[in-house]
């Protein structure tokens, strides 16, 4: 049969995310190449739940091509099995898309917050029950028609469970996860000594995971609808899309803290053109949970050492008469942060022709 429109218009929904989730990775490998970092637990995770996201969407054309958001009764048995294959990839990696978002954010909370020992602990715990969540949930996946092949080639003695108590009781765990995730770090943030209006804008950065419990919710409420189990493959189309809806969201709001180097070194400069290049790029590099780069020693009068140690870091300049203070701005959380916060950068400034030493 021809595509649906419904099947048109979620193959229109699926390109158009998979060009912006490809641009917000792309992004993300090049503010670690702008801050001179190694890709970090955090970041393959991310990337394993973005291959999980195009695996998916590579499923789901194959289903709008055989009738997926048609109405049931039209399709063939042909077709209808393709649906019922779909259906088994999907799962699998919307599962694996989902749990690996979850655990970047969380790998990405042990490294801003090493100082905060609660918060650590917190993550931890979280971290075992998201580990916890996937591990229950691959069997429960795979064996929801025993034998697995049973929707499409049936043979005697096998059957399959209900597929809505299954999601109902995925959807409802991961509205909890998710929620948890997302209000977990704002104690610590609070906690920061920061101006109120960075505390707002850092708060709702990782709050934004809210969104995503927003659409799951969404989700849910459209599983729940007699509706979708009368028409199942019509049922099909809105669950799916809410289901990438969710996915496409957790990779870009996990990648946005990863993202300020480039705000620093790129939009800045164009909104605040007076700034110093020099000084713009020192903060690209030193911005929340980023090491300081370490450089090698370089003779002449204007050297610099960069030297790191836990959360601190000094750099020792000399052949200068002066040295810059950081003003407190939404993305330089280094600058005015106490050692108890998620960083700190000390510099020393040594004076050749003087005998003081100004630490700041």
């Amino acid at each position: 049969m021809a595509v649906s429109p419904n099947g048109v218009q979620l193959s229109i929904w699926m390109a158009v995310f998979t060009f912006i989730t490809n641009v917000v990775i792309g992004l993300r490998l090049w503010a670690l190449h702008l801050t001179r970092k190694r890709l970090q637990l955090s970041d393959y995770f991310v990337i394993i739940a973005h291959t999980s996201a195009c695996a998916m969407t590579g499923l789901n054309y194959w289903a709008v091509a055989n009738g997926m958001g048609a109405h049931t009764r039209t399709l063939s048995k042909k077709e209808l099995n393709v649906q019922f294959k779909m259906l088994v990839g999907v799962s699998m990696t919307w599962l694996v898309g989902t749990v690996c978002c979850k655990l970047s954010i969380l790998s990405l909370y042990t490294s801003l917050f090493r100082t905060f020992r609660p918060i650590r602990i917190l993550v931890w715990v979280v971290s075992s029950l998201v580990v916890g969540y996937f591990i229950a949930f691959v069997p429960l996946f795979l064996t929801q028609c025993h034998p697995i092949s049973y929707q499409w080639r049936p043979v005697p003695g096998g059957g399959c469970r209900s597929l809505e108590i299954q999601e109902i009781a995925s959807i409802t765990l991961n509205i909890v996860l998710d929620t948890t995730i997302a209000l977990l770090p704002i104690p610590a943030i609070w906690k920061l000594r920061m101006s109120l209006r960075n505390k707002l804008t850092i708060g709702v950065m990782f709050g934004m995971g809210l969104i995503v419990v927003a659409v799951m919710i969404w989700r849910l409420v459209i599983t729940l609808d007699p509706d979708t189990a009368a028409d199942f493959v019509y049922g099909l189309f809105k669950i799916g899309l809410v289901s990438f809806l969710e996915l496409w969201l957790s990779i870009i709001i996990v990648s946005l803290p990863v993202l300020a180097p480039l705000f620093r070194h790129y939009v800045e400069p164009i909104v605040s053109p007076k700034r110093p290049v020099a000084a713009q790029l020192r903060e690209a590099q030193h911005t929340i949970g980023s090491d300081p780069p370490k450089k090698p020693f370089a003779s002449g009068p204007y050297s610099e050492i960069e030297m790191g140690h836990g959360n601190y870091s000094a750099q020792i300049k000399t052949g200068m008469t002066s040295s810059q203070s950081d003003h407190d701005d939404t993305i330089g959380l280094v600058s005015n942060m106490q050692p108890n916060a998620i960083a700190m950068r000390r510099e020393v400034v040594v004076l050749d022709s003087e005998t003081s030493m100004s630490t700041k």
